[in-house]
């Protein structure tokens, strides 16, 4: 069977790993964001705090199995769905060696456990990695339809996390025609109106087609980036606060890593008054970060580093215990996720890889890094561009919107260095030294900073 019908033996073994994966996250991993977002797929009334797009979505897959069973269904479907694709992409033209790379990226245990929680962050990357593989049948001229399968999953992914357009950006312009990309001016016209497309269809699919209440969950980021100035020694810029309360605030509550770790009730002091202000007065919460930062830009600037740090987990002493979730948040709706021995095992495994600097974010950045440099050299330039600009412009944005350095959140981080990279291996170009040197320099200082800050 494998000689005689290679594309069939790839699909039953992926199909047979998403079986494993969905037995050993049997129906989702229930986290409080989970349970928010089922509260509104069951009620069809939606907030902005999360953008709504992926509670309506859970809304529809209810007619197709109830609590979180259909919605992981739909990821472990993209997930193996995608490797699939790039496995027989890989097989025909590099042979089996090729095929097995990204099934053993996708059996990695951060982003195999990760997808098995019930959440738009693995959602958005099973999107994009679907896409992703796709557009690479695509651009081989194998399947030229593919692109306009693409471009809905796309403009969904670029929809379902406020940040999520970072990711979506390059793969949509692989999906443009070529000829859009090759002069400067023209490259410029193209991102431009990929990046009004991808903001069209997110106002579109948040805003005007649910009309969710508005909860301002931009004042989350303003609260954030206002404490870490006070705490890096800046002005108070919260408006209609004490100045020395709002020090004692921030010297209680206040971590790089985000505020309120604890959620202590005299912490929500800061954003309640910043919410009532904005309530009473109607300024803008732009306005309000902007007021703070312009006078203080060393105190955010060393704030923002601080926390990208823990992000990114580059040079942290200690690395978090959220490689993987393994919990069932308490509900009213009848949610519920038991581990097994199975989840037990993937935890495991993706603890011990986080604490490796293939667990890291920053590490995978660093292989984007490289993927730049040496995607000249190779036959698929343009995948593996797209896949490495789109890690390093997501991963990057957290240096500016991000409250909190959940693994999750750079899930599409790592995949997207892993599908590139797969096409590095399997083509093995011969290039000069310098240039392999010049592109495993940055994982090189990266990781020796990584084990270094947690000797």
């Amino acid at each position: 069977m494998i000689e005689r019908r290679p594309g069939s033996f790839i699909a039953a073994l992926c199909f047979l790993l998403a079986v494993v994966q969905l037995a050993a996250f049997r129906w989702g991993v229930i986290t409080p964001d989970s349970v928010v977002q089922y509260g509104q797929a069951i009620s069809g009334s939606y907030d902005d705090w999360h953008p709504p797009i992926t509670a309506w979505l859970w809304r529809q897959l209810l007619h197709v199995a109830p609590g979180g069973a259909a919605f992981l269904l739909l990821d472990v479907a993209l997930y193996w769905g995608a490797a699939g694709l790039l496995a027989e992409l890989l097989r025909r033209r590099h042979g089996w060696g090729a095929a097995a790379l990204p099934i053993l990226f996708a059996l990695a245990p951060i982003p195999f456990g990760q997808v098995g929680a019930v959440l738009k962050d693995p959602l958005m990357a099973c999107l994009l990695l679907m896409a992703a593989g796709l557009l690479a049948w695509r651009e081989e001229g194998a399947a030229r339809r593919a692109g306009w399968i693409a471009l809905p999953l796309v403009l969904l992914a670029g929809a379902i996390r406020i940040n999520g357009l970072f990711a979506a950006l390059p793969l949509l312009m692989l999906a443009a025609p070529r000829r859009w990309l090759r002069r400067p001016m023209i490259f410029v016209a193209t991102a431009t109106g990929a990046l009004a497309l991808l903001l069209t269809a997110s106002w579109t699919l948040n805003e005007a087609m649910l009309r969710p209440h508005h909860s301002q969950p931009i004042l989350s980021l303003v609260n954030f980036d206002l404490a870490g100035i006070v705490a890096q020694g800046g002005p108070s810029g919260y408006p209609g606060l004490d100045p020395a309360r709002a020090r004692a605030l921030v010297r209680h509550c206040y971590d790089p890593r985000l505020y309120g770790a604890h959620d202590e009730p005299v912490c929500a002091a800061a954003g309640d008054a910043l919410s009532a202000h904005v309530a009473r007065t109607g300024d803008s919460p732009i306005g309000i970060w902007l007021n703070a930062v312009i006078p203080a830009p060393g105190a955010y600037l060393r704030h923002r580093l601080a926390h990208l740090d823990w992000n990114w987990r580059l040079a942290v002493p200690v690395v978090p215990d959220d490689a993987v979730y393994m919990m069932s948040a308490p509900n009213r709706f009848g949610l519920e996720f038991i581990p097994d021995t199975g989840t037990h095992i993937v935890v495991d495994a993706a603890r011990a890889m986080a604490a490796s600097p293939l667990g890291r974010p920053a590490s995978w950045l660093a292989v984007a890094l490289g993927l730049l440099v040496v995607a000249p050299g190779l036959q698929r330039r343009r995948i593996v561009v797209a896949l490495a600009a789109s890690a390093l412009l997501y991963g990057g944005a957290y240096a500016a919107i991000s409250v909190a350095p959940d693994l999750r959140y750079n899930l599409w981080t790592m995949l997207a260095g892993m599908a590139g990279l797969c096409f590095l291996l399997a083509e093995r170009p011969a290039l000069p030294w310098w240039r392999w040197a010049l592109a495993g320099a940055p994982l090189v200082v990266v990781t020796a900073i990584e084990i270094a800050a947690m000797a």
